[in-house]
Order: C-alpha cells, then sequence, then structure tokens
C-alpha cells in the first residue's frame, strides 16, 4: 500500500473543502434567486389583481353607477319602458360613454342635479323629475344613431305630456343651462313675454337663456 504524506492529506482536504464551498455557495444562491422569483410573481399577481379589478368597474358601469335616484339603461326596449312609456314623471336622460374624459368630468355635475330633485326634496314640486343614463356600448349604440346624438356628453328632456322637449350638451360647462331649462320644465315656462312678473323671484334661474 502506498504512503500517503500529510502534505498531501491536506491537499486533498483542502479541495474537498473548496468543493463544499462551492455547494453551499450555489444553494445559497438557489435560495436567494427563488426568494426573488415568488416576491416579484407575488407582486406582478398583485398588480394584476387590481388592474383585473380597474378593469371590472369599468366593463360593469352598472355597479361603479349605481344610484338610487338615477335609473342606468343598456337596452332600446329598457329605454322605451323608463323614457318613452313614462307618463307621470320628466325624464332628463343622459348619453355618455366612459371613455370619455368629458363625460368623466360632468358626471359628478350631473349626479348633484339628480341629488337635487330626488324625491325625498321634490315632494312639494308640481311635477316629479327621474333620471336616466344611457352608456354608450355594442347594445345601445343602435339607441344613440337612432336618437341622432350628435356628441357626448349629451341630455335629453321628455315632458310626459309632450314627449321630447329639449335636447342639449350636458358637458360640465353647460350643467348649469339645463338645471335652469329643467326648472322652467318643472315649475312652469317662465321665458315666455308673458311671464309673471315675479317669475325669477319665485322659482330662482328658470328663465332659458
Amino acid at each position: 500500500m502506498a504512503d500517503i504524506s500529510p502534505k498531501k492529506q491536506s491537499t486533498k482536504f483542502e479541495h474537498i473543502m473548496c468543493s463544499l464551498a462551492s455547494i453551499l455557495q450555489c444553494i445559497v444562491l438557489i435560495i436567494i434567486l427563488g426568494s426573488l422569483e415568488a416576491f416579484f410573481t407575488t407582486n406582478t399577481c398583485i398588480k394584476t389583481s387590481r388592474n383585473i379589478s380597474n378593469l371590472s368597474a369599468i366593463a360593469n358601469p352598472l355597479k361603479r353607477r349605481s344610484r338610487t335616484n338615477i335609473i342606468h339603461v343598456e337596452s332600446v326596449q329598457e329605454y322605451k319602458e323608463q323614457v318613452v312609456n313614462e307618463k307621470e314623471c320628466i325624464s332628463v336622460v343622459r348619453f355618455y360613454s366612459q371613455y370619455c374624459k368629458s363625460c368623466q368630468a360632468s358626471e359628478p355635475h350631473f349626479y348633484k342635479l339628480a341629488s337635487e330633485f330626488s324625491n325625498k326634496e321634490t315632494e312639494t314640486l308640481p311635477i316629479k323629475v327621474h333620471f336616466v343614463e344611457v352608456p354608450l356600448n355594442k347594445n345601445t349604440s343602435i339607441l344613440h344613431e337612432a336618437l341622432e346624438v350628435p356628441s357626448l356628453p349629451w341630455t335629453h328632456i321628455y315632458h310626459p305630456d309632450a314627449g321630447l322637449v329639449e335636447e342639449r350638451a350636458v358637458s360640465k360647462k353647460y350643467i348649469n343651462d339645463v338645471r335652469k331649462c329643467l326648472r322652467c320644465y318643472v315649475y312652469g315656462e317662465c321665458d315666455m313675454d308673458d311671464a309673471p312678473w315675479d317669475c325669477k323671484e319665485v322659482y330662482g334661474e328658470c328663465a332659458i337663456e
């Protein structure tokens, strides 16, 4: 049997230790990479989940725009039932698109207008008012075209006795004009030459400019 000198034994031991150290470093590197992958995967999932939630809110405007005093219409039949066949209330219809920046900017003002004429606050009004929204999508595009809506956001005002009486822009810039117009139909026309002298004092901003 050949003798192994202490020097050769020491060298062999060093090689073994170096190999073990390399293996240990590889294991640590694998663990670190695995942790980083898990971290980025988790964050990506969270971001994706948030994006999906945001898209869901856009895809489901009825949920996002749920208002007790505003009716959301998604078909021609619903429009006929809620607006055309309405014989007791004045109907204020807002045509809009969820991708329209002007529609988004004017939306809070339209909701404020609706709250001003809510059932709770209009018990003493001569005639009730209800508000309807019609989004532009594949189901309602034919309705927008049939009613010749020229731009968005746009509003129609229907009187139960006279039908369609007003067609107006309802962007943030013109919302107050819609308010004035609506007050006239609720309280009675007051922009005529023979209107009572105190019409504006009684009804406020009710003259259509």
